[in-house]
């Protein structure tokens, strides 16, 4: 009986020690044509910069193509979409912890989150996984030729499995982007301290992305295909751009902005691309609905309720 124990016993553990072990195939972006042997990785003076960002093409010929981002969004040219898909994350969960990644140009944290829903520019509906997000200031986008203090974007990459295949997933990539305006009295986000203060640990513990829409009274958003806004600047993104900005106080967007101090690869402490041409892209807007998605329950028995009652059971056999 002792011999059934042990051998329950183990199996639990190896059964608990794998619950959490997810691996996702996802999507792979298409491989980039560079000049000279250059690659993402080679930020800095003798590589590309944002001193450098108009000639971009020089050296990846993707950057060069018709579909590029960001771009100004006139209001005015927009076309009403006709689904108005839900921007909310389902199965979010507040242990899952974003590590910050090391990039000379830009603030980022990495780490699967959760996943969501997207419609994509095309009309249709493809899942997704949030994997990182950083930051940008000024913004990347305009709307109506107006930049706004800082963007943030939220990059979420698709998968292949029995329900979806990649082969038919236009754009590999879904991008949020959300705009920041500076409001002196506005309240540090507990998100963003890691970054930057001394007594943080540089990983975010718990964040829950719909924190950020929650805090919007006006979720209209603007939809269109796009690239990749740092080299490689892949053809592949499904952007969707809010409209209302959020507040960021003064002592954060200045934490951002001194982070940007050499001037040689930061002109003016600025990480933003330039305004893409638009080249007969629709523009699609709609609203995004927030409101009605809460965290999907685990169903599934802790482990030591499952190891609870497996020891009753022997003790009953007994």
């Amino acid at each position: 009986m002792i011999f059934v124990f042990y051998a329950i016993l183990s199996t639990l553990i190896l059964a608990e020690s794998t619950k959490n072990e997810t691996t996702r195939d996802y999507c792979s972006l298409p491989d980039a044509i560079y000049a000279d042997g250059v690659s993402a990785a080679d930020f800095g003076a003798t590589g590309w910069s944002y001193a450098n960002a108009d000639n971009w093409a020089d050296l990846v010929v993707t950057c060069g193509g018709s579909f590029q981002s960001p771009i100004d969004i006139i209001t005015s040219g927009t076309t009403q979409e006709s689904i108005q898909p839900q921007i909310n994350y389902k199965s979010k969960d507040a242990g899952v912890g974003y590590e910050e990644a090391n990039k000379p140009y830009t603030k980022e944290y990495e780490g699967e989150y959760s996943e969501i829903d997207v419609t994509d520019a095309s009309g249709s509906v493809y899942r997704y996984y949030a994997k990182q997000f950083h930051i940008h200031t000024p913004s990347e986008h305009t709307i109506d030729g107006k930049y706004f203090d800082l963007e943030i974007h939220f990059v979420h990459q698709a998968i292949q499995d029995e329900e979806q295949d990649c082969n038919k997933v236009k754009n590999k990539l879904t991008v949020f982007g959300l705009m920041f305006s500076e409001q002196p009295n506005a309240a540090d986000y507990e998100a963003f301290k890691p970054w930057f203060d001394s007594n943080a640990t540089g990983e975010v513990d718990s964040f829950d992305l719909n924190d950020f829409f929650s805090k919007m009274s006006d979720v209209t958003y603007y939809h269109y295909n796009g690239s990749l806004t740092t080299l490689p600047c892949s053809q592949t993104v499904n952007w969707v751009v809010f409209q209302q900005p959020l507040p960021i106080s003064t002592a954060q967007l200045k934490q951002f902005q001194d982070f940007l101090s050499d001037s040689t690869l930061f002109p003016i402490k600025h990480n933003n691309r330039p305004i893409q041409h638009l080249n007969g892209r629709k523009i699609l807007k709609g609203t995004a609905i927030t409101a009605g998605v809460t965290e999907i329950p685990d169903v599934e028995a802790s482990f030591a309720q499952t190891l609870f009652m497996a020891i009753l059971m022997i003790i009953l056999i007994q």
